[in-house]
């Protein structure tokens, strides 16, 4: 695990991992963007008629922004993973080819295509999602212990990320069934990836580079187990 978080970190400014990293950028931010105005608006249109006058007069007097804020912040936080997730889908085969093009040129895999890619980001990030959203009532409920949350969120997480990064590596050197069992065949590597990788995401500016290092970070370890597997026969 600590060498493929070094060499996944050495490679991150390559050429063409900055060029996906910018443009999942780009649209990561925009996205939000979008999903903070509708909150935003959302709120505006709350209809306080029928309120007592204290809650009304509590309102206007700038609860209502405060109320837009926090909510667009909690959700921001909370479907950050999710979003990134999705939208990292769509260029991740990049990523993969990056890593494997520089470090295993023996052992390039097949391309999966944008249909498949689009297909596995959107199931891991509706995972991840319904992941969250279930754990809402936990994530305030820890908000008194202070880290409570972030710790819940972490392991939750590190569960569905892990999984998933592994699968889509998997995915281009293995059948359908081989790869989706690699991640239950390795599960303390899939738990090591999804762990680090959902501490990144859960750490502002930090996590904007997180989906990136983790499937990185996936590419090393599948090679790396399938080195050794080869090495065992």
């Amino acid at each position: 695990m600590p060498a493929a978080l070094i060499l996944s970190l050495a490679q991150l400014w390559d050429a063409p991992i900055r060029r996906v990293l910018l443009r999942a950028l780009l649209l990561t931010l925009a996205l939000f963007a979008l999903f903070a105005w509708g909150v935003f608006t959302a709120i505006g249109h709350i209809e306080t008629t029928g309120w007592p006058q204290w809650l009304q007069r509590f309102w206007a007097a700038g609860a209502g922004d405060a109320a837009a804020v926090l909510l667009s912040a909690l959700l921001t936080w909370l479907g950050f993973t999710s979003i990134a997730t999705a939208v990292m889908a769509i260029w991740q085969d990049e990523i993969i080819i990056a890593v494997e093009s520089r470090y295993y040129p023996q052992a390039k895999g097949h391309a999966l295509g944008l249909g498949v890619e689009l297909a596995m980001g959107g199931r891991a990030a509706l995972r991840v999602a319904l992941i969250n959203i279930a754990l809402l009532p936990a994530y305030l409920l820890l908000l008194v212990t202070g880290v409570g949350p972030l710790i819940l969120f972490v392991i939750a997480n590190g569960w569905a990320l892990g999984r998933e990064y592994l699968e889509a590596v998997a995915a281009r050197h293995l059948s359908l069934g081989e790869s989706r069992n690699w991640p239950r065949r390795n599960r303390w590597d899939s738990w090591g990836i999804g762990i680090f990788t959902a501490g990144l995401f859960a750490m502002p500016l930090v996590n904007l580079v997180a989906p990136i290092v983790g499937a990185m970070m996936a590419t090393h370890i599948f090679h790396r187990e399938r080195e050794v597997e080869a090495n065992a026969q």
